[in-house]
């Protein structure tokens, strides 16, 4: 096989397994409960505090 040849078959692998991380983590967070557990960051709606200087 040719060096550019194993490039693209790891480049590929990467990227197979960077799309499929992010399809089993957006699966996750949709599927379960409508709200956002509790300090998870999400929370919009209470106003967001900052330090005023």
């Amino acid at each position: 096989m040719d060096t550019i040849t194993i490039q693209y078959i790891v480049i590929s692998i990467l990227f197979v397994t960077a799309v499929i991380f992010l399809i089993r983590r957006t699966r996750k967070s949709l599927k379960g409960k409508q709200a956002c557990s509790k300090g998870c960051g999400c929370d919009f709606t209470e106003p967001s505090r900052k330090a005023t200087y």
